[in-house]
């Protein structure tokens, strides 16, 4: 049958709400292409590629897993006025916070 590697979605997935299970497998692509490339033997450059994804990866799937909760709680943010829902929404995964919003649409973050 010969050798097997999985990526992105196959190996680890992520609440599809981020949007990253293409970036996620494109990233590990890269990743495990340079560990191959830089290491001698597979057992190696398998150990190199495990320990170069495994903190993006955890970063990345803590924040689909918060993204996902707050899907859990849909029902509840449609109770919220359309500015606290969208606000809401923005900070769902923990990936965006008032500084980082402000830099990215400082009109909504004044409002």
């Amino acid at each position: 049958m010969g050798n097997r590697v999985l990526l992105g979605d196959a190996l680890r997935t992520a609440h599809f709400s981020i949007g990253s299970g293409t970036r996620l497998a494109m990233e590990d692509a890269i990743a495990l292409a340079k560990a191959l490339r830089e290491r001698p033997d597979v057992k190696g450059a398998l150990a190199a590629f495990e320990e170069a994804r495994r903190p993006i990866v955890e970063k990345l799937v803590a924040a689909a897993d918060a993204s996902g909760a707050w899907y859990d709680r849909f029902a509840e943010h449609m109770n919220l006025s359309p500015r606290d829902f969208a606000w809401s929404y923005i900070q769902r995964s923990g990936r965006v916070d008032p500084e980082r919003l402000a830099k990215i649409s400082p009109r909504f973050a004044k409002t």
